[in-house]
């Protein structure tokens, strides 16, 4: 009831006061009563707090947070976590919301995520960058354009984009000067030789370096 009268005051010194009285534990329990204020309740506690508290809720109550927070508190909020609980509720996530959320973290933290989810020390896992633009075989040249100009903002690079099947497999990679010159109704795999080389998360960083000079490439 008290917790009630402090929340619908929206009094933010008063609620941030009232919380910091409460132990880690009690305010789990309060987000558990109170599902409909647990956000208002993890951005009025310090950051470190705040973490405390995460880490120790359930992966429904978890999930629910970090999707409904602002993006910036959410990463302020996973960077916080320690590196054990991060990649404890890390691992419970599909993959491309792990990718999303990877992204948010300050790179020594990303670094030290991706090396407990499991790629081995210098191999190129630890160097992916998971943003890129992929099209299918049977797109056109006019398809392919809009979607590099609605997803390629995201990406370092597209001076490349790759063709994948429904599996999400590797099938070839064209240059974006290839989809410029060619006529908006030719089909990808109509532009298609089927020869291109890609590397594995597991390689070593030292044979990807080889293989990007020796082929010239600025991306693989």
């Amino acid at each position: 009831q008290q917790f009630e009268e402090v929340i619908a005051s929206e009094d933010k010194l008063a609620i941030k006061e009232f919380l910091n009285d409460q132990n880690i534990s009690d305010v789990a329990n309060l987000i558990y009563e109170n599902p409909d204020y647990e956000t208002q309740i993890i951005s009025h506690l310090s950051i470190h707090r705040a973490a405390g508290v995460f880490k120790i809720l359930d992966l429904t109550e978890q999930t629910r947070i970090i999707k409904d927070l602002p993006p910036f508190k959410s990463a302020e909020l996973l960077n916080e976590l320690p590196a054990d609980d991060r990649v404890s509720f890390l691992e419970e996530l599909p993959n491309n919301t792990v990718r999303e959320l990877i992204k948010t973290l300050d790179p020594q933290e990303r670094k030290v995520t991706l090396e407990l989810l499991g790629y081995p020390e210098n191999s190129v896992g630890r160097l992916m960058n998971p943003d890129y633009v992929y099209v299918y075989e049977y797109n056109t040249v006019e398809q392919v354009l809009q979607t590099i100009r609605r997803f390629g903002t995201n990406t370092e690079t597209i001076d490349v984009i790759y063709v994948i099947n429904e599996k999400g497999e590797l099938l070839d990679d064209i240059r974006i000067r290839d989809f410029i010159l060619a006529a908006p109704e030719i089909k990808v795999q109509e532009l298609m030789d089927e020869r291109f080389i890609s590397l594995n998360v597991n390689d070593d960083q030292e044979v990807a370096n080889e293989v990007f000079k020796m082929n010239n490439r600025v991306a693989l």
